[in-house]
């Protein structure tokens, strides 16, 4: 399947093109991956991305993503609801780049019970293992987007 990120058509598939993913990896240091590999990788993060809690509503009720959205507010101004943020883009590619490594895959996560700085020590509580795949980078990236934070490690501390 091509990759499509025109959000006024019907066949809108991802918020970022392979030439972002490219860019964004070059520009910090990242493995370029494979041009047949990108198209994969890219719907593997969008899939990430579609499972979270945004805030406003979709602009058009019927369009195939989550965004573009109305009601939305970055440093006091309202976003146009034609508009993708630019974040949302590199949230994209940086989860892409995640997927490459396989990091996407639903790795097991455990409640944290406490956290050190310095040497790392981590404390797992008694609570079964979550299947969910944690960034802690990605509620940072998106503030202002979504309605609830994802879940990191020193939140749960």
């Amino acid at each position: 399947m091509d990759i499509n990120t025109d959000p006024a058509s019907a066949d809108f598939n991802s918020y970022g093109s392979v030439d972002d993913l490219t860019a964004f990896a070059t520009s910090r240091g990242h493995d370029v991956p494979d041009d047949d590999q990108c198209p994969a990788l890219l719907f593997q993060a969008m899939d990430y991305l579609n499972g979270l809690n945004w805030l406003g509503v979709r602009a058009d009720p019927d369009q195939p993503l989550p965004w573009p959205r109305c009601g939305i507010y970055l440093n006091d101004s309202p976003l146009k609801p034609d508009v993708i943020p630019r974040q949302l883009v590199q949230a994209q590619c940086r989860l892409a780049l995640a997927a490459q490594d396989g990091e996407l895959d639903g790795t097991l996560t455990r409640g944290v019970t406490m956290e050190m700085a310095g040497k790392v020590s981590l404390q797992y509580s008694g609570e079964a293992d979550s299947g969910a795949v944690i960034f802690p980078w990605l509620s940072g990236l998106l503030r202002g987007l979504l309605s609830v934070a994802i879940n990191t490690f020193a939140e749960r501390a």
